[in-house]
């Protein structure tokens, strides 16, 4: 299930003019652009708002409590094998979100329940092993996030099929045997994550794919710069109701990354923290929900791209549900 355009459009244009209205009164007829009432009440705009997240098919807006927040952040710039083309910023997102996630200003969560991963710590044993092992701290009644910062790529021009993510240590001569399968993350939602709520966040395929057998390729055929790797990340939505997955680019588009993008980072990550920073609550409720956040996010990578890189959400989730621990069970 991906969040409609409309939805999307509609929870922007609420959103933004809600935040302004306390500068300017002629922007408060802009808070409910939407609906039909010139001038409604408090109570119609959050009446209105929840009909709108229905609108996002087998999504609940309904208020949710979550036990204990856990997250798992990967993150690799720096590859063992020189011949992986390293990323500038992929692991300093992740050391910034796992930096938020345990910011008391921030997600508040302990330190103990978030498991950073970055650079040479990120080796596919590690990788494995905080999914299917660490993972299942998080009991049904708890929320586990899931990060990713890194090169993603299919296994070859000839089984763009199989896709990876690369970590750590990736061999640039055998991706198939040494990098990450995309399965193995849908084995661990399926089998042993027990979180009732999970977040996947993946800021990936900053490559088109990686490795001997693509150098081979692009020295005959042209056209292999851009891969598949978010639609294989997406799918990840359709193992289980309450995941949300939520990729840094549509299928085919690269993921970017540069100095603009505050400083230093993938323009995913960097609109993702910004949003949770505060930028994204659109009714000034002092919470970022993943209502909130989803379309913030679009819409900002959107125009800092020109259209060039979609970011896409999909999955069975309660949109009313935050990263940050405690905003939930507000009032």
């Amino acid at each position: 299930m991906a969040v409609a355009a409309g939805v999307t459009a509609a929870l922007i244009v609420d959103g933004i003019a809600k935040k302004s209205e306390e500068k300017t009164t002629a922007k408060q007829s802009e808070a409910t652009a939407w609906e039909t009432e010139p001038e409604p009440t408090a109570a119609d705009v959050t009446e209105a708002r929840g009909r709108t997240y229905q609108k996002i098919q087998g999504c609940r807006s309904l208020p949710v409590e979550v036990a204990r927040r856990w997250a798992i952040v990967v993150g690799v710039s720096e590859y063992a094998d020189s011949r992986v083309p390293a990323l500038r910023y992929a692991a300093r997102d992740a050391r910034e979100f796992a930096g938020w996630l345990t910011s008391p200003d921030g997600g508040g969560y302990a330190p103990a329940d978030v498991k950073l991963l970055v650079n040479e710590d990120a080796t596919a044993k590690n990788v494995r092993d905080a999914l299917f092992n660490w993972s299942r701290n998080a009991l049904p009644e708890d929320m586990l996030t899931i990060y990713f910062a890194c090169h993603g790529s299919p296994e070859s021009p000839d089984a763009r099929e199989n896709l990876y993510l690369l970590p750590y240590d990736t061999d640039w001569s055998n991706v198939a045997s040494t990098a990450f399968p995309m399965w193995d993350v849908k084995t661990a939602l399926e089998r042993f994550v027990k979180a009732g709520h999970v977040v996947v966040l993946a800021d990936v395929c900053h490559a088109g794919g990686v490795g001997e057998a693509f150098e081979a390729g692009r020295r005959g055929v042209a056209g292999l710069g851009r891969s598949m790797v978010n639609d294989g990340v997406s799918g990840l939505s359709e193992v289980t109701e309450g995941v949300l997955v939520f990729t840094s680019a549509r299928g085919g588009q690269l993921s970017r990354e540069g100095r603009q993008w505050g400083g230093g980072h993938g323009v995913f990550t960097h609109f993702l923290l910004e949003g949770l920073e505060g930028e994204a609550d659109y009714n000034s409720d002092s919470a970022v929900t993943l209502g909130e956040l989803v379309p913030y996010v679009q819409e900002k990578v959107r125009r800092a791209t020109r259209d060039a890189q979609t970011p896409e959400a999909s999955g069975r989730f309660a949109t009313d549900l935050t990263l940050a621990g405690g905003a939930d069970d507000r009032e």
